[in-house]
């Protein structure tokens, strides 16, 4: 497993695999190996077959699991190798041969070992077959032919052999992260050609193959033991959640799962939620040490900041000595137009830190000495990083020779430094107003910004520098998971750092604070740029991580070319993922801080005050901040109507919203890339947007629902098992949300699309979380609106295996745009979840719509309490397919099932269907126009 990157102090080293094969030394070709070693799966023992063994035809004797390791191991793992590295390969780079100590010598156990892997994929691509692949050719089919048999066998596993991957889960890893990295040289030598970026400063492309579903279930961070030792490690479980999310690869697994972020801190975040951090810390100042006897607190008056704000200037403050040999910190007025900006006396670098760190005080600009001279110390090697902007230095006494530029020591000179906490009025009121209203101007002028985190400054850089070769990631990692990336408000300041003067934007003026020197986050991702062998992959998946952080990222208002429709889309990507699990303290601080990222002046008269709109509700002002992002973006992403995230209660505005930060409590904000192909407008009858839909109506329009309810009508939750798509596991394996199962404003309708086509889907609804109502009350009155004809699905893509939707209420458009088909306006009712039903499951429906016809012209006259297993026998025995279908369904959830069980079951699915399912669902043009409400 030397081939995946580990910190450098992880939660567990690498375990030790041995060899479990006797076929190590098989050089013959790989597709051709299961017929060569099929006898290893043939079985020796006797074995008694279960119900779902007969009812499949399989398994007429039992296999080892030894006997199942040997097979696959010899296969997947060297086997696949042979076949790849071809004359390159020799086994005895893949073993590790551990003799036993004393004096008896010998053999005491054999390893696997990755640590030559790519060393010789390096001379695979530079001199072997790779160097000469060309994308489509017969080697390149050769090869994918040969992944896809890798993957196809994980799934054989599976299904073969239940548990077997989780049992032995370090050797089926091992082979997993072995194909993934296999994956991804193919297709790095497709791009690039046969250059050595195998070893160094290279970019390695992605794996074509999701690997990582394959073993999910080891690395799952929803598991006890995997989320128990995170949390132990001084995880949040928001960050396991942001891991989770945007990491999709082993090695990003494998390596972050074994990351200690605060390791000295172990379960603080332990009782935080899934979606972020809530830990509560004081924001008051304190001294650098218990011990500390410096003078005392400095303190600005808010008259003296007010007069400078005023004026349009910048408040900063200087410390030098003074004629006793002291320290005096002096309050100054900085000009941050243009021209006065070229003055070096008019540089200010201003500081971006967490509040509860040691450096807030919510009631008085006051901190002590200690803390501010502190940080001026570093301000002024900041200046110096500044200064070095045009390309990476290196000092010719640096020891490192990393290429990238440290800054420790400072050039002792006077700079001006802006701390929020000691220029920005503490007390609510027209100066702090006068504060916030230059937010966004403080931020983009500072020459630089200084970024204090407790989580950086316990960190030194020496040992990462001097030894790169060992890894470079926990650097980056460390700063990716530090309070610092969990709250709004440093988002902006990170994001606007020294924008006006950046040269490059891509964080070249935003400078961290370690524990031995300083380094820009230009020179972080210079840093993963040069990882070596073992963490390259990782290492560029991670620079990816910090283009929340990008400046470019974000100027959309006026730096992007309207021609470019990604711009914006892009933006409010990005900007979803870095707000997802940040958090603000107080609420009313989200438009504070998007309207200062978004550069939105907010009122007509250009008033201080920085909010957006002019109502007293917020919800007004996120009205008009969705306004604002559409004149300036000619655009609002359509799929946004399907976000889960609570909605603005406004006529013309509830498909918006209500609320970005922190989003992750309530799923998705749902904006994909595709949106940028038909973005949508805001109107006075809605968002119009342009998405296929299905037209519901009920399939039985007898309503003899008082004759069905004599023989019983049961809920959603009797049949086990039953999911939305955000309840399954996605495409990566991983859960996409949590399981809606027992969620009571959860419903179900079984629809079959387009009407008499035979596919059934089923449809999971879920209420918005601003209009939860009783699931029986909600479910008569969604029967009866489908009744009615006039209900509808909204689907995020055309009907197939599944899909987002939003079930809406509709009525014929007054608008007509010369389009066609015509606009339809419609009111949201609630989310939805479409996934198509299994071949077997989809019988079902139809089956249940024979058994009410024939319940109904029977039950009327006879209410014998076994009438309902009879007609379901009758319908056994007409179709034993239907039979078969149910049988397989129940011993998927236990060991065995009678008749007696899969007729219950199957009368459990017709209290669903009664439940406002079976219903039939007309297919509408896929360029169907809305104004959805």
């Amino acid at each position: 497993m030397e081939h995946l990157a580990l910190p450098r102090d992880p939660i567990r080293p690498h375990p030790e695999i041995g060899l479990a094969t006797a076929q190590f030394t098989d050089k013959e070709d790989f597709l051709g190996y299961p017929e060569r070693h099929c006898s290893l799966l043939i079985g020796n023992h006797p074995h008694v077959p279960t119900q779902a063994d007969a009812l499949a035809g399989r398994f007429t004797a039992s296999v080892s699991s030894y006997d199942i390791l040997n097979y696959f191991q010899g296969w997947l793992f060297f086997a696949l190798l042979s076949d790849f590295l071809g004359p390159l390969y020799k086994h005895s780079r893949y073993l590790d041969v551990v003799m036993k100590e004393g004096d008896e010598g010998g053999i005491d156990k054999i390893l696997l070992s990755t640590k030559n892997l790519y060393e010789d994929l390096a001379i695979w691509r530079q001199q072997g077959p790779l160097s000469q692949i060309k994308e489509g050719d017969e080697y390149h089919q050769h090869l994918q032919e040969c992944l896809d048999n890798v993957a196809g066998a994980f799934d054989a596993i599976r299904s073969r052999y239940p548990g077997f991957v989780e049992v032995f889960s370090d050797e089926m890893l091992c082979i997993a992260s072995l194909a993934e990295a296999l994956d991804s040289a193919i297709n790095t030598a497709i791009e690039h050609g046969p250059v050595d970026e195998m070893l160094h400063r290279g970019f390695p492309a992605q794996a074509s193959r999701r690997w990582l579903q394959k073993v999910y279930s080891i690395l799952d961070t929803d598991g006890d033991e995997v989320r128990s030792r995170m949390i132990g490690a001084g995880w949040c479980p928001g960050d396991i959640s942001r891991m989770d999310d945007v990491f999709n690869t082993i090695a990003g697994y494998y390596y972050f799962t074994n990351f200690k972020p605060d390791a000295q801190h172990p379960d603080l975040h332990k009782d935080c939620p899934s979606y972020g951090c809530t830990l509560s810390s004081l924001a008051e100042p304190r001294h650098m040490s218990p011990d500390c006897n410096c003078p005392g607190m400095i303190k600005f008056t808010e008259s003296s900041l007010e007069e400078i704000y005023e004026v349009g200037d910048i408040p900063c403050f200087s410390i030098g000595r003074l004629e006793d040999g002291g320290l005096g910190v002096a309050l100054s007025s900085i000009s941050i137009d243009a021209e006065s900006q070229k003055d070096p006396d008019n540089r200010y670098v201003a500081l971006s830190h967490v509040w509860s760190e040691g450096m807030g005080n919510p009631f008085s600009n006051e901190l002590p000495l200690c803390q501010l001279a502190y940080v001026y110390h570093w301000a002024m090697c900041s200046v110096q990083l500044g200064e070095h902007d045009d390309e990476w230095v290196v000092e010719k006494h640096d020891p490192y020779s990393t290429g990238i530029k440290i800054e420790s020591k400072p050039k002792v000179q006077q700079i001006n430094l802006w701390v929020d906490t000691m220029c920005c009025p503490a007390t609510p009121g027209y100066g702090k107003n006068l504060c916030l209203a230059r937010m966004r101007e403080i931020y983009e002028n500072a020459y630089t910004v200084l970024v204090r985190s407790a989580a950086l400054e316990s960190m030194a850089l020496k040992p990462y520098l001097q030894q790169k070769e060992l890894g470079i990631m926990d650097v980056a990692a460390q700063f990716w998971l530090s309070p610092w990336m969990r709250r709004m408000w440093t988002l902006q300041e990170g994001v606007l750092a020294g924008m006006s003067r950046s040269r490059r934007g891509v964080g070249d003026r935003l400078v961290l604070l370690f524990d031995d020197g300083l380094l820009s986050l230009e020179s972080i991702v210079g840093m993963l740029k040069q990882a070596p062998p073992h963490e390259s992959a990782l290492a560029f998946d991670m620079i990816n991580k910090f283009s929340e952080l990008a400046p470019f990222m974000y100027k959309f208002d006026g730096g992007v070319d309207p021609d470019q429709q990604w711009g914006f889309n892009a933006f409010l990507i990005v900007l979803s993922r870095a707000l997802k699990y940040r958090s603000v303290s107080v609420a009313s601080d989200e438009l504070l801080c998007l309207a200062t990222l978004l550069g939105l002046r907010i009122k007509e008269d250009r008033s201080p005050v920085p909010l957006v709109g002019d109502g007293e509700r917020p919800e007004d002002g996120m009205c008009e901040l969705w306004r604002r992002m559409e004149q300036i973006n000619q655009g609002i992403p359509g799929d946004i109507i399907f976000s889960s995230i609570p909605r603005i209660d406004m006529d013309g505005f509830r498909w918006a919203p209500r609320t970005i930060v922190q989003h992750a409590k309530w799923g998705s904000l749902a904006i994909s890339e595709s949106s940028t192909l038909k973005p949508a407008k805001i109107t006075p009858l809605g968002l119009r947007v342009c998405f296929p839909g299905v037209r519901l109506s009920i399939v039985d329009d007898d309503d003899d629902s008082e004759i069905i309810s004599r023989v019983g009508n049961l809920t959603v939750s009797d049949i086990d098992g039953q999911k939305g798509v955000d309840g399954e596991k996605g495409g990566d394996g991983k859960n996409d949300a949590d399981d809606k199962v027992d969620d009571p404003s959860s419903r179900v309708l079984l629809v079959e699309i387009p009407t008499g086509s035979g596919e059934w889907y089923s449809v999971d609804l879920f209420e918005l979380p601003e209009r939860a109502k009783s699931t029986e009350k909600e479910a008569l009155h969604v029967r009866d609106k489908i009744r009615k004809g006039n209900m509808a699905l909204l689907l995020s893509k055309p009907a197939s295996h599944k899909c987002r939707a939003l079930l809406v209420t509709v009525e014929d458009g007054d608008e007509d745009d010369g389009q066609s088909p015509s606009p339809i306006c419609a009111r949201t009712e609630s989310l939805a979840f479409l996934h198509r039903l299994s071949p077997g499951a989809a019988l079902i429906s139809p089956a249940i719509i024979e058994y009410r016809k024939r319940l109904r012209a029977t039950a009327v006259e006879n209410t014998d309490s076994g009438l309902q297993e009879q007609i379901v026998a009758e319908l056994f025995t007409e179709s034993e397919e239907l039979k078969v279908s149910l049988y397989m369904e129940a011993l998927s959830k236990s060991a065995s099932a009678t008749e007696e069980d899969i007729i219950k079951r199957f009368i459990t699915y017709v209290g669903i269907f009664e439940k406002g399912g079976g219903v039939y669902g007309a297919l509408m043009p896929e360029d169907q126009l809305w104004f959805v409400d």
